[in-house]
């Protein structure tokens, strides 16, 4: 039996198609100005068409999402108020829908299909892209917390040198990139390599504050295994290494947490929400 799962993000719509003999990803714009769903809701049952006889269909959307109701409360990206998603598309369908948070979604692909597969325990994934999110799920790759669980990127800084700033202004790809003055956070690590020192600065301060984030979370939900995502995940050891280091200072109290790169890409809350699928 084939299920879909569909990733909604504020610029494209990712779609992964599994049918246990492998999977069929594909990319579409994402509807714009669609404030009420229902264009939105429109484009996933053409998928859905378009991808055959799929029994169950795994949503995942960004922002502050209620997944037992179905209904997306507020997405930024997506300029969505309590958009009842799930039902908007499920009277379009036909066919059972899930829908879960993106950054939840993309744990669970990495804990079924990605760097956490087979491992034991809780893992935790951290994708460091435009912002900085959170997300824990279990062995199973069900999502553990709810509504703004893992929002660590929206706290704001009261005091120090970052005073005013939000958390992902600093820890992540996107606020590197806009520090430094550059199109993305890989031309920051480009000028870093050439020997540019301010490069070096922002780099190092961004690993740092990315290590203060994660270091709590383990602190505070002790998961075992750690996967970081996103787009600053590109620089591999560049990121990993100074990362690694700053946590294990940080943590020197604390048993060792492994700390792993996505292996699913750009797809991985895609393929989380067809793994959540199949189970209905």
């Amino acid at each position: 039996m084939a299920v879909l799962g569909v990733d909604v993000g504020g610029t494209a719509v990712k779609t992964w198609r599994e049918d246990g003999s492998g999977g069929v990803a594909g990319t579409v714009p994402t509807p714009r100005g669609d404030t009420t769903g229902e264009r939105t809701a429109d484009l996933v049952a053409e998928l859905v068409r378009a991808a055959g006889d799929v029994t169950a269909v795994g949503l995942a959307v960004p922002g502050i999402v209620d997944a037992a109701a179905g209904v997306c409360r507020r997405s930024v990206n997506l300029g969505w108020q309590q958009v009842p998603i799930g039902s908007l598309v499920a009277a379009r369908i036909g066919r059972p829908v899930v829908v879960a948070q993106d950054v939840r979604a993309g744990a669970a692909g990495e804990r079924l299909a990605g760097a956490g597969r087979g491992r034991d325990g809780s893992l935790l994934f951290a994708p460091i892209g435009t912002g900085l999110a959170l997300a824990w799920v279990d062995e199973d790759g069900s999502p553990l917390g709810t509504a703004y669980a893992g929002e660590a990127g929206q706290l704001r800084h009261r005091s120090g040198p970052y005073a005013g700033l939000r958390v992902e202004e600093i820890a992540s790809a996107g606020g590197l990139a806009r520090r430094f003055g550059a199109d993305e956070a890989k031309d920051v690590l480009s000028a870093r390599d050439a020997g540019d020192a301010r490069a070096a600065a922002m780099w190092t301060e961004t690993v740092e504050a990315i290590a203060e984030v994660l270091a709590w979370a383990i602190a505070l939900t002790a998961p075992a295994t750690i996967v970081v995502g996103g787009g600053l995940v590109r620089a591999g050891d560049a990121l990993l290494e100074p990362l690694r280091a700053s946590l294990a200072a940080r943590l020197d109290r604390f048993p060792e947490t492994p700390v792993l790169a996505a292996e699913c890409g750009t797809d991985s809350a895609a393929i989380g929400m067809a793994r959540l699928a199949a189970r209905v």
